[in-house]
């Protein structure tokens, strides 16, 4: 079975991730369409080793050769002084025809409509786009493509696939706790910034839960998401036709990304054409590389106590054996699966001891494979009590030598029709297609030999087909041939040659039209003098703020306000909004809108805002300059913000419900502390 939308066969993309060249290839050798990376700046996994220039111009050629995809992340919130330093980046991967680039700030969006306006754009999963609105206003800013928020329910993406927008959606890979771009809380802990890509990740850290001031939650791990996996479900996305799949992980090993891209393709495949690949070893490989528990996450409406795993942050492998015997220098295990030399194990005690394994032994006998079912005897010496304690698999040496053996042999490769014509008197000529480009090629010289016994169609055949270090190879070569005209072997390879370099050409090949042009847009709101507003969560804030003269007050808490309605004509005219889904005229675009530039302020002005408050993470010494227009900017100056904003509920879950609902919130009141006794409070709706 094939799928058709429109006509039109439809293949979903299944998007991998990098974090170098290597990566790279294993990820496009392993199955991928496409592969998303990052350079050395504004990309938003700073910590990764991340792609040089040079690095990133071969793994554009290695991929357009094969007829896939290279998509770069220009994803992070950009202050208006590294304007420069982005245009000169911009203009590099524009010119060495990157497919796309992946970007979180308006104001990059802008600025790349302006300058180059056939420069492939996908919103990042940081703009938290999951509504029709959003994605109405991306698409006439000229954005191809979304990549919806994390958060977003399969119901809703299966409206949003109907828009004409391009929906791309993570299938694999971790989670984060909070919704994307409003996590401000590794920034407000240790000024490290989520949205510049430097994220410490405090969701990974281990908090105490209090309710009334008693702890009833000891030092958990409150808020580490289990990591996303839907493999089992891969179906349903692809009936509702989503565009891309993509897979999270640019800071994972090679290993990790060859393990499940091979297994997404098998699951994609087996929808698409019924393929009938048996998938319980690929997913327990998945398992053995990364995982924190799977769980469907909030695309497949997962139980809201099934998010998370508070008991730990670490990979979990998967269930190897059991220690049944502590020596004095060693231990045995009871294996429940095949352990090999260089596999990585841990021991779960309250420590997690782990290692690699480097000699082993069975009965005796040194080995570099032991078998399920067998007691092997490791070297090994530990005062900790690890009798009849879990061992897990945590890093596969069978893995990473499959994945060796693998590579040597190229598997990507296209097939190709061709016609070789050999007449005497004429140039021989050789004409191929890919089924996306056509050339051909002559000898340099008529045929003038002749042979008492001209070569049969196989030897031409049989000569022409050595195409082992090129991308191709050939799906049907015809023959055409006066039986007897004779070309040389020197000259059929020299044809053979200048075929191959003609196709990898044509697909390098770009026609780009950017413009090295800035548009400067019209400023519909006049400059108001300075004023003070005011976000306010009781009835008696509000009564406070009007009597000290306030103006302008907002709340996104109206059942706390015994009733009064929207609190004035103000508000309900100049509404505050916090994502690009909810713009529309005479509203305030809130900080949640990560504004750190003067391109972003003026787009928002441009779609209908009649303030723009800045971001919390804008510095003082980044301050964008509006000196030379109209806009009306809000900036933050006074109390709390909120540094996470999320579905999950860590109340209900530590009650111990399945779901949320329990309003015990309603009842109490709760923070957390970590471990430096930073406090957290926590607001529920």
């Amino acid at each position: 079975m094939v799928l058709f939308l429109g006509g039109i066969m439809y293949k979903p993309e299944l998007l991998a991730p990098a974090g170098d060249l290597h990566t790279l290839k294993v990820a496009i050798e392993a199955g991928a369409d496409a592969v998303y990376i990052g350079g050395k700046n504004f990309g938003a996994r700073y910590f990764a080793t991340n792609f040089s220039d040079d690095d990133m111009i071969e793994a554009v050629i290695f991929a357009h050769q094969r007829l896939k995809k290279v998509y770069v992340t220009v994803n992070t919130i950009v202050y208006d002084n590294e304007f420069n330093d982005l245009e000169k980046y911009i203009d590099f991967l524009y010119r060495i025809n990157v497919d796309a680039i992946i970007v979180q700030d308006l104001g990059v969006i802008s600025f790349v409509n302006n300058k180059y306006p056939d420069f492939e754009i996908h919103a990042s999963t940081q703009m938290n786009v999951f509504n029709d609105k959003a994605i109405n206003i991306l698409k006439n800013l000229n954005v191809k493509r979304v990549v919806l928020a994390r958060e977003t329910p399969f119901e809703v993406i299966k409206q949003l696939t109907n828009m004409g927008m391009e929906i791309e959606v993570f299938i694999h890979g971790a989670l984060c706790f909070s919704s994307s771009g409003n996590c401000l809380m590794s920034y407000s802990i240790g000024n490290r910034s989520g949205n510049r890509g430097k994220c410490a990740q405090p969701c990974r850290k281990k908090y105490s839960l209090f309710e009334n001031d008693k702890n009833i939650l000891k030092e958990k791990a409150i808020l580490s998401m289990k990591d996303l996996c839907t493999i089992d479900n891969i179906d349903k996305l692809i009936d509702i036709k989503v565009t891309s799949f993509k897979i999270e992980g640019r800071m994972k090993s090679s290993e990790y990304v060859y393990s499940v891209v091979k297994s997404y393709r098998k699951a994609i495949d087996n929808k698409l054409y019924n393929t009938n690949y048996n998938l319980t070893n690929d997913i327990k490989d998945m398992k053995i590389m990364f995982n924190r528990y799977f769980t469907k996450g909030y695309l497949f409406n997962e139980q809201n106590n099934e998010i998370t795993n508070i008991n730990s942050v670490n990979h979990q492998g998967i269930l190897i054996g059991k220690v049944v015997c502590v020596n004095k220098n060693s231990i045995e295990i009871k294996l429940e699966d095949d352990l090999y030399v260089k596999d990585a194990i841990r021991i779960k005690t309250n420590e997690e001891i782990g290692f690699n394994v480097q000699i082993m032994f069975v009965n005796g006998d040194k080995r570099n494979i032991a078998k399920k079912g067998e007691i092997v005897k490791i070297p090994f010496i530990t005062t900790n009590k690890v009798l009849n304690k879990d061992v897990l698999l945590t890093k596969s040496e069978r893995i990473r030598q499959e994945l060796k053996d693998y590579l040597k042999t190229e598997h990507i490769k296209t097939p190709l029709n061709a016609t070789l014509t050999i007449k005497i008197n004429e140039k021989a000529s050789l004409f191929a297609s890919d089924g996306f480009n056509e050339v051909i090629v002559y000898s340099d010289e008529c045929i003038t030999s002749i042979l008492d016994h001209p070569k049969d169609d196989e030897f031409y055949k049989d000569k022409l087909n050595k195409l082992t270090d090129t991308p191709f190879y050939f799906n049907e070569i015809v023959i055409d041939n006066d039986n007897i005209a004779f070309i040389s072997i020197k000259t059929l390879n020299e044809m053979r040659r200048k075929m191959v370099e003609l196709l990898l050409n044509k697909r390098l090949l770009v026609n780009k039209i950017g413009n090295n042009r800035i548009v400067k847009k019209e400023n519909k709101c006049n400059k108001l003098s300075i004023q003070y507003e005011t976000i306010v969560h009781t009835k008696e804030q509000y009564d406070a703020c009007v009597e000290l003269g306030i103006k302008t007050i907002y709340t996104d808490y109206d059942s706390n306000l015994n009733n009064v309605s929207r609190l004035s004509d103000t508000v309900y005219n100049n509404q505050l909004v916090h994502n690009i889904g909810q713009i529309g005229n005479h509203v305030t675009t809130s900080p949640y809108f990560n504004v750190v530039n003067k391109e972003s302020a003026i787009l928002l002005n441009n779609l209908g805002a009649d303030k723009v408050y800045l971001s919390y993470e804008t510095e003082i010494d980044q301050m964008p300059s509006f000196n030379d227009c109209s806009l009306n900017i809000g900036m933050p100056i006074y109390g709390k913000m909120d540094v996470m904003i999320t579905k999950h509920c860590m109340i209900s879950k530590s009650k111990g419900y399945l779901s949320k609902g329990c309003n015990a919130c309603i009842k109490n009141n709760y923070y957390m502390v970590d471990e430096y006794n930073n406090k957290f409070t926590i607001f529920t709706e």
